[in-house]
């Protein structure tokens, strides 16, 4: 019969109790939403691409060739996918990847150290150390391999392995072309198709694709 008052003055606080754990997820819902709001998703992405950009941009540097530049930025879950094109002829130099935690950069493997004719890898593998570009008698424009055969054979390949994925414009590099694959008009990948052979290389090391920026090329004037 003691007991009863005290188990009566515990039911009372219980509501209070209740209500007062609820206010307290509520107010930490708000803060966090408030603070979520200096950094959205769309910010942090644009960003990301940003600081992977000035990676590649101080990568590109150690090759003293001021003939090269970025060109494009793709954000993608594994990685940063960075093209890299030569100013005076448009062609495509290499392709690169940076890490996402890290921001470190090296070049993308497949295509670009294997078929590349003109910037290839073979010689020298360090990541940290990159290659000299070595010259080759092979122009970019000379490939048996059209642009327009590439995307077809691009397509016949996505046929058999990915329907209703269809290859984009080819981007040119030297030896071989890449294109971007897309599905329902939303982006999915890239693959690569050889400009001698017509085979072709799936990079299938990016992940599911986020965003991307291009960025044309500036002419400034040279003092005099």
């Amino acid at each position: 019969m003691n007991a009863r008052p005290e188990s009566r003055r515990r039911v009372r606080w219980l509501p209070w109790l209740g209500v007062a754990c609820v206010t307290a997820a509520l107010v930490l819902a708000l803060l966090y939403a408030l603070m979520g709001t200096t950094s959205g998703p769309a910010e942090s992405r644009a960003r990301g691409i940003e600081e992977a950009r000035a990676a590649a941009q101080r990568y590109l540097r150690t090759y003293g060739d001021h003939n090269l530049r970025v060109s494009e930025v793709m954000d993608f879950v594994n990685n940063y996918y960075v093209e890299v094109r030569e100013r005076d002829t448009g062609i495509g130099a290499m392709e690169l990847l940076v890490d996402k935690q890290a921001m470190r950069v090296h070049p993308e493997p497949g295509p670009n150290m294997m078929w590349n004719t003109k910037y290839g890898m073979m010689e020298r593998m360090a990541w940290d150390h990159p290659p000299r570009a070595y010259e080759q008698t092979s122009a970019g424009d000379d490939m048996p391999v059209s642009p327009d055969r590439a995307r077809k054979i691009a397509d016949r390949y996505l046929a058999r392995v990915s329907p209703e994925t269809r290859a984009t414009e080819p981007e040119k590099f030297y030896g071989y072309y890449t294109l971007h694959t897309v599905k329902g008009g939303r982006i999915t990948g890239m693959l690569s198709v050889n400009g001698y052979t017509g085979s072709v290389w799936y990079h299938g090391w990016h992940g599911r694709f986020i965003a991307m920026e291009g960025y044309e090329e500036q002419h400034h004037q040279r003092a005099r």
